[in-house]
């Protein structure tokens, strides 16, 4: 007998259609199965764009796994991708990605700051955030473009440019990213690369596991005396120590760096009275 299905009947069992290979860059789980990613793709991004920040995001998780315990993470983290020139910025479990096109996105920044949480301070958790971009990525992003921090710092206390680490530990207004002029951007950038010399100085001399004791808290003149068994002062004292122990770079060096960091560093030079008295 020949059997006639009804279009009802057709339309009670569908042709599943596999799954788009978008939405796999869109929304995966880091190879434990403990943390789901989602991300937003604002900016009308490519699949290849797409299948990059999926593959970096897990690169650095499973970096991580193997050797650092981060203090928290959220089990979701949404990433929100975004076709401008703005200042990326991480808030609880989401991230907000700029510079996406240019390929100078922040990315495992601004994931540091999710992953080990950012309450307290500005320091240690920039400084943190600043050394895994550069140890985990090849992006060239804001502060340093991936120049040795070490080197720009040693570069600036030649030419008098630096901030006391207990006024920057003090003064959070330095690291706003709201509301900027030439001269307070200036600072800002500033406070960014003496955080992550200063935190890569402990890190390398004293191990990651006594800087994740310091990291993200509060009083952490205080913290880091107890922690490091001697006071702020001191370990200003040694970090300048070490970074007076190598070559300065030269002008032409200076000049080989990212066009920004060039405006910046000029732009210091020129009105360093001015800009670190506000500091």
């Amino acid at each position: 007998m020949l059997v006639v299905a009804t279009i009802k009947q057709i339309q009670l069992h569908p042709i599943k259609e596999p799954p788009s290979q978008e939405n796999d860059f869109q929304k995966f789980k880091t190879e434990d199965g403990e943390i789901e990613i989602n991300i937003f793709n604002k900016g009308s991004f490519s699949k290849a764009t797409l299948k990059q920040i999926k593959e970096e995001t897990l690169s650095f998780f499973n970096a991580l796994q193997k050797g650092i315990v981060p203090n928290s993470s959220p089990s979701k983290i949404y990433i929100h991708l975004y076709d401008e020139k703005k200042v990326s910025y991480a808030s609880d479990n989401t991230i907000h990605l700029y510079w996406v096109k240019e390929g100078n996105y922040p990315l495992i920044h601004e994931l540091a700051h999710v992953i080990f949480g950012y309450t307290e301070g500005h320091v240690t958790q920039e400084g943190l955030a600043i050394f895994m971009q550069d140890s985990y990525s090849d992006k060239g992003a804001f502060p340093n473009f991936q120049e040795d921090v070490h080197d720009i710092m040693k570069y600036l206390m030649t030419q008098e440019i630096s901030i006391p680490l207990e006024t920057l530990l003090r003064e959070n207004q330095i690291f706003t990213h709201s509301k900027l002029n030439k001269d307070s951007y200036s600072l800002r950038w500033l406070g960014y690369i003496e955080s992550a010399s200063f935190s890569d100085f402990l890190i390398n001399q004293y191990g990651m596991e006594e800087f994740l004791k310091i990291y993200d808290r509060p009083n952490l003149t205080d913290v880091i005396h107890t922690v490091y068994g001697k006071k702020l002062e001191h370990l200003e004292m040694e970090w300048k120590e070490f970074l007076q122990g190598n070559s300065v770079p030269n002008e032409e060096t200076i000049r080989s760096y990212d066009p920004q960091i060039q405006e910046i560093i000029k732009h210091l030079e020129a009105n360093k009275e001015q800009i670190l008295k506000t500091s």
